[in-house]
């Protein structure tokens, strides 16, 4: 699989990122099947709502629709940000597997009589090798993923919590507690 097979131009849902990485299917499929991923959740998704920043003006109905709405959003969140994270710690085992391949390559096509290389230039070869090369580049999008997931999910977390903290402000009330 080369890094132009992971174009993310086009991509309508996580499930179809992971059809584009190695095993990537096969984890989503062991995940639904183990109860642990909820695939009607992944497929189209509408755009991210812009969270309200006046909630003192949402009714309660609309204040508990918007909780329950931020709560499921996180738990999707932390569902993709699992199974990115599983993808890229596959694709590390899969980079000292394939490192260790082109060394053992370069190794066996050195021709008898010439100096060994040097482990050093033994490693920058391998670098060079296709295969290491697109699954560094594989690395590289799974990691950029990620960063967005964490960020993501950090922000809806802190909705999370400002929608909490004025639910609860707004029960004070009601108990006369008024701050």
């Amino acid at each position: 699989m080369s890094a132009t097979d992971l174009d993310l131009s086009g991509l309508k849902s996580i499930n179809q990122f992971f059809s584009r990485t190695k095993n990537g299917s096969a984890a989503i499929e062991l995940a639904t099947k183990l109860g642990i991923w909820t695939p009607s959740s992944h497929i189209n998704i509408p755009e991210r709502p812009q969270f309200t920043k006046d909630l003192s003006q949402l009714t309660p109905a609309q204040l508990s629709d918007a909780y329950g709405r931020w709560t499921a959003e996180f738990g999707r969140i932390l569902e993709i940000l699992g199974a990115v994270q599983g993808q890229e710690a596959l694709v590390k085992l899969q980079i000292k597997s394939a490192l260790a391949a082109a060394r053992r390559k370069i190794r066996d096509s050195t021709p008898e009589g010439n100096k060994p290389y040097t482990s050093a230039q033994l490693n920058d070869l391998a670098e060079d090798d296709s295969a290491v090369i697109d699954l560094h580049e594989q690395s590289a999008l799974l990691v950029v993923l990620s960063a967005h997931l964490l960020t993501t999910k950090e922000a809806t977390a802190q909705y999370i919590a400002s929608l909490s903290r004025e639910i609860a402000w707004r029960d004070s009330q009601i108990k006369g507690k008024v701050y």
